[in-house]
C-alpha cells in the first residue's frame, strides 16, 4: 500500500470510527451494546436461528445465544420452535424490538456531514471506487 493510500485509509477509518462514531450513538440511543442493537437490525431482514445470526455477526454461537437471551428477557425478541425442525429455535422481533431496531438502523445509516456535503459527482466517483451497485 502506498503511503498516500495508507493516509487516506487512516482518515476514512477515523471518520467512521472516531469522528462519526455511529456505534456509540446507537448504543446510547438504544440503551444496549452495539452488538445487541446490530443483532436486532439483522432480524429486520427476517427471523433467523442463533447459528444464522452468529454467521451474520461473525461471532460465535454461545455468545450470540447469550445476547439473544438478554434481548428475550427485555421482550425485544421471541424464540419460537422451527416448524420444520423441532430441535431448532427461530428468533424474531417483537413489535418493541422492531421499533428499536429501526431506530438503531436509522442512526447507523445516517451519513456524516462530510458525506452529505459532497456533490453528486463526487459521490458517484466514490461509489465507483468502492465498486458499489
Amino acid at each position: 500500500m502506498t503511503s498516500e493510500a495508507a493516509r487516506i485509509w487512516r482518515e476514512m477509518r477515523a471518520l467512521m470510527l472516531e469522528v462519526h462514531d455511529t456505534r456509540r450513538a446507537v448504543a446510547e440511543a438504544t440503551g444496549m451494546s452495539f452488538l445487541r442493537a446490530k443483532l436486532l437490525i439483522k432480524l429486520l431482514g427476517g427471523d433467523r436461528s442463533v447459528t444464522e445470526l452468529a454467521d451474520l455477526l461473525a461471532s460465535d454461537v454461545p455468545y450470540v445465544s447469550l445476547n439473544v437471551r438478554e434481548l428475550e428477557q427485555r421482550e425485544l425478541v421471541l424464540r419460537t420452535e422451527d416448524p420444520h425442525d423441532r430441535r431448532r429455535r427461530i428468533i424474531g422481533l417483537t413489535d418493541t424490538g422492531r421499533r428499536l431496531a429501526e431506530k438503531a438502523r436509522a442512526i447507523a445509516d445516517a451519513p456524516p456531514p462530510e458525506f452529505t456535503a459532497l456533490p453528486p459527482e463526487d459521490l458517484a466517483h466514490l461509489r465507483r471506487i468502492l465498486r458499489l451497485p
